[in-house]
């Protein structure tokens, strides 16, 4: 299937009017097979244009429509022949001898469906059947479950689609219950088909189109049986998002990224204390708040905590074993896929921030904990849920004591509160200087900021305070190059705040040899790389 991207419907209509005036040039005498509803009322538009400057003649052209309701008076404003005339056949030179629109008020309907049969099979078939696509993967009048051999025939229309169809009658009452349509079959047997796409209520339909799968439950797929497809969309049809919710102890980040991995929204909320019930209503409340706006087709999750088998446990969160990949996506009604946080973070710098072009990363998110995240060999690692926890593995035999119940994990030494205290230390070796001033202005709070504006006054504490906490990094960082083999580490979280004294200080400290970068994505990592993992 040749696939035209579009950047709005008038392009598509233009796109489409094009295609169809070259089959008529190229074959005067052709056969066309034509739909109805909104999408093709521009491109009957810019063809009855091109009529009216001579650029096209349809005197040897005939045409046969896709449906018709039933029943349904022709001079009646809502059947499908009065449409064609308005938007068509009484605007270019088509002669109405020509002009096939099946029967509303037949009194044989299957006497009509089959005569209607033999006049295409005279005309030689259909040359380029153009179509619409319905919201459901309907074609035509041909509704979930229609049959992939049927020919032209009398059809009981869905609630679904007589209720789309409302808007171009009084209510929904006054929609027929049933239509005349040409079968799947028929549509099949067309030399060409030309589908059109236009708007956002489209694109699931579009998507289905285009996975390749063939199911008559979704009777658009069942066109990729045809050789000679074209579909011509605009953005809104075609593109689809996701999106990415990072959850943190203090908020909860949610973006969308488009198919080019462009952050086109964002939001932040406050994480609720209490219940995993509590935190779940207020993730999926504000994925459906971002559903109803766009085309999202799959939701990501990062979260902190141990993954195993697909069961989150997370000690700041109200998650112990917790099944988040069922319980967002049995809510949202779409795929899910859940990571660590880290992990996600370590994706999204692979894929558009400091790690971009590197085929083998570690990312080491400093906060208030230390995590981490793999790229190895291009994709991100996982092992089996968690790898990457880097905070764990023990740096120095019989240190201090984890929250973990190990000694000497690498967190101890290298988290935000191990940089407090090494600031802290050198505060009062100095007492006068600017660190240990800012610290005593800050109610004796040591964190990150205050760390970083006294080294950016140039306060010799703050730089030896970095410095000493940069030993203990790198000490963790040639252990982790020297298991893993990494083409560059990135460095995020609050700590690497700290921009080039830390960089700096880390590089002049490690024996590997290896790139530090610090992470290009700040905040919004996290959830750009959830949604990345979809």
């Amino acid at each position: 299937m040749r696939t035209v991207v579009c950047k709005n419907s008038r392009e598509m209509s233009e796109k489409a009017a094009k295609m169809i005036e070259s089959q008529v040039i190229l074959a005067p005498s052709c056969v066309l097979g034509l739909p109805t509803g909104e999408t093709p009322v521009e491109t009957y538009r810019l063809l009855s244009e091109a009529c009216e400057k001579g650029e096209v003649d349809f005197s040897g052209v005939k045409t046969y429509n896709l449906d018709e309701y039933y029943p349904m008076s022709p001079e009646n404003a809502h059947s499908y022949r009065y449409f064609m005339e308005q938007n068509l056949f009484s605007r270019v030179n088509v002669k109405k001898e020509n002009t096939h629109v099946l029967n509303g008020e037949a009194e044989d309907p299957d006497a009509e469906c089959a005569a209607f049969e033999e006049m295409i099979e005279k005309d030689g078939g259909i040359d380029l059947q153009v179509l619409g696509i319905g919201e459901n993967g309907h074609i035509g009048f041909n509704e979930p479950g229609a049959s992939l051999y049927a020919r032209t025939h009398l059809t009981t229309l869905t609630q679904s689609t007589r209720n789309a169809n409302s808007r171009f009658f009084g209510s929904v009452s006054e929609v027929p219950e049933r239509a005349l349509t040409m079968g799947i079959g028929t549509v099949l047997k067309s030399k060409k088909i030309l589908i059109l796409a236009s708007g956002a209520k489209k694109h699931k339909a579009v998507r289905r189109l285009l996975s390749g799968e063939v199911d008559t439950d979704y009777p658009a797929t069942l066109l990729n049986l045809h050789s000679d497809v074209t579909l011509i969309c605009d953005e809104a049809a075609f593109s689809s998002e996701r999106i990415g919710v990072d959850i943190g102890g203090t908020n909860v980040k949610l973006c969308v990224l488009n198919d080019a991995n462009e952050t086109v929204f964002k939001t932040a909320v406050k994480t609720p204390g209490g219940s995993r019930e509590d935190l779940l209503k207020l993730i999926c409340g504000k994925c459906l708040e971002i559903m109803k706006e766009r085309n999202i087709d799959a939701v990501g999750v990062g979260t902190p905590g141990i993954i195993e088998n697909g069961l989150v446990t997370a000690v700041n969160l109200p998650f112990y074993k917790t099944d988040l990949c069922k319980e967002i996506g049995d809510a949202l009604g779409l795929p899910v896929r859940v990571s660590n946080d880290a992990s996600c973070a370590a994706l999204a710098e692979k894929t558009c921030g400091a790690a971009k072009g590197f085929d083998n990363a570690v990312l080491l998110s400093l906060g208030t904990g230390v995590g981490g995240g793999l790229i190895l060999g291009g994709r991100l690692y996982e092992g089996r849920g968690s790898a990457g926890e880097a905070g764990h593995f023990v740096l120095r035999a019989g240190g201090r004591k984890c929250a973990c119940g190990k000694r000497g994990c690498f967190e101890q030494y290298a988290s935000a509160g191990a940089l407090a205290r090494a600031a802290k230390k050198e505060a009062q070796k100095a007492p006068q200087s600017v660190l240990a001033r800012l610290i005593l202005e800050n109610g004796g709070k040591a964190g990150g900021e205050i760390i970083k504006k006294a080294a950016d006054a140039g306060c010799p504490s703050a730089l030896a305070a970095i410095d000493a906490y940069s030993r203990s990094l790198a000490l963790g960082i040639d252990g982790l190059a020297a298991l893993l083999d990494p083409d560059v580490f990135v460095l995020s979280g609050g700590v690497s705040l700290l921009g080039d004294a830390l960089i700096n200080s880390v590089k002049k400290h490690i024996k590997c040899g290896l790139p530090v970068k610090r992470a290009l994505l700040g905040n919004d990592a996290g959830a750009v790389g959830a949604a990345l993992l979809q």
